[in-house]
């Protein structure tokens, strides 16, 4: 790994990558098309590996300094994604609050909650510790969890989404959690983002739902979160929106 990112090292995609992430750690500039070639070439070897090797490989990952070691960490757990279980939430919990941005974050809670979710119900309860958090990328993982559920429209828990998303309308918490502006702005967009997202998914195989919650919250919901949810309904659908 440390002889791949010193040979594909771009100092200059580097700068561009940290300034557009708002990314503390340290970037090589690599193209998220050569990180994969990358895992593909170790595909077979990486999935090979007991689940406990495969983990102690993902946290030492993990606990590097630069984005690529994070990332190629994250495709360390997706191959192994399937014998996940909630003992291995204490290493989720610590992606999720350390990941400090959407491209980590999703990487990680979209991919792969859904497993544990799938295997014992008793993971929700994290779900609704987290929604209840400070911290807006938390929160934002609460709402994503079920998301590729809905996407395939196989499982998950519509009812517990649809609260999530309701009580993040109050946007007041934002305020009282955040001094700084630009994490007040950024609070609010990704977390109306991951609303309309995740109801946008949902509308592939439930289109009913979504425009039952959208007729409802219309005048409490975020203009993004309503437009991101209703972009990709059929125009059978649309036109039971109220006006």
């Amino acid at each position: 790994m440390r002889e791949f990112l010193q040979k594909n090292y771009n100092p200059q995609r580097a700068e561009k990558d940290k300034a557009y992430l708002y990314s503390n750690l340290k970037h090589y500039g690599i193209a998220s098309s050569t990180r994969r070639a990358f895992v593909i070439k170790h595909k077979n070897y990486l999935k090979s590996v007991v689940k406990s090797a495969a983990l102690k490989l993902c946290t030492e990952l993990w606990n590097q300094p630069s984005f690529e070691e994070r990332n190629c960490a994250l495709s360390i757990l997706q191959l192994h994604a399937d014998s996940l279980d909630i003992t291995d939430m204490p290493l989720i919990e610590k992606i999720m609050r350390e990941a400090k941005g959407w491209a980590l974050l999703d990487n990680s809670i979209i991919p792969l909650m859904p497993y544990i979710l799938a295997k014992d119900k008793r993971t929700y309860a994290y779900l609704k510790k987290w929604i209840r958090d400070t911290d807006f990328w938390v929160r934002r993982s609460a709402i994503l969890a079920q998301l590729l559920f809905f996407r395939t429209g196989k499982g998950g828990n519509y009812q517990l989404f649809f609260s999530f998303a309701e009580a993040q309308f109050n946007e007041s918490w934002i305020d009282k959690a955040y001094k700084d502006s630009l994490q007040r702005s950024r609070a609010r967009f990704f977390i109306r983002k991951a609303i309309g997202w995740t109801l946008r998914e949902l509308s592939h195989k439930n289109p009913q739902l979504v425009v039952g919650f959208l007729n409802k919250n219309k005048q409490k919901m975020a203009g993004l979160s309503y437009r991101e949810a209703a972009r990709r309904l059929s125009k059978e659908y649309a036109l039971k929106l109220n006006a």
